[in-house]
């Protein structure tokens, strides 16, 4: 992952060197160029590092709600529990891990309805336009899934539609974090998580970044 930060860098310093990896970029799958996109940062934020914690932000589960209650800061995207494990196995055994899940088909349509308005993602509009834009309402998407193998496995690589084990689990199914909330109960959760943090004195959730459906 160093050399990939190294890259990074270094491409900001060449303009010939950033115009050609742009160029061949374009010509790349969604999925890809928006993976590549998140996976050229330490996965580790600077809240995460000072607190010794490492929040797995399943998309469409309250993440920056959850996030910015606690640290008064903003998550830093979507990252799976294993990606910070490859990244420094140290500090992942050493921090409290912690990630919350959500009913799979209420995600899957508030992703939906999240995607369809565009997203804040880098590449979020890029992938509606492509994708979502071919249908106008939600149950044409679905039959449009149900019917077209290929579109269905196009959907489901996108980040906000990717099962929530991908972020919490390894490959082997093992869940790697200490502690998993429930959407459903985020009240209740919430509150248990802020005892286990010792972060009691920490303030009430607050609405962020809701699908309008």
């Amino acid at each position: 992952m160093t050399s990939l930060v190294q890259l990074r860098y270094w491409l900001k310093k060449s303009e010939i060197a950033k115009k050609v990896v742009l160029a061949v970029n374009d010509q790349l799958p969604l999925s890809v160029k928006d993976a590549i996109f998140r996976r050229v940062v330490n996965p580790y934020s600077e809240e995460e590092e000072k607190n010794h914690i490492i929040f797995i932000h399943v998309p469409k589960t309250a993440g920056n709600s959850i996030f910015q209650a606690l640290f008064e800061a903003n998550p830093q995207g979507h990252k799976e529990a294993s990606w910070y494990r490859n990244f420094d196995a140290i500090r992942f055994k050493e921090y409290y891990k912690f990630g919350f899940v959500r009913n799979p088909w209420d995600r899957f349509v508030s992703a939906y309805f999240y995607l369809k308005k565009g997203g804040i993602g880098r590449y979020d509009g890029d992938f509606r336009d492509k994708y979502l834009n071919r249908t106008q309402y939600f149950c044409d998407f679905v039959a449009a899934m149900q019917d077209d193998q290929v579109y269905r496995d196009k959907v489901m690589s996108w980040i906000h539609f990717k099962p929530q084990s991908t972020f919490l689990c390894d490959h082997n199914g093992e869940l790697l974090v200490d502690y998993v909330g429930c959407y459903e109960n985020l009240e209740q959760c919430y509150a248990e998580l802020k005892s286990k943090l010792g972060l009691e004195s920490r303030g009430d959730l607050k609405v962020v970044n809701q699908s309008v459906r």
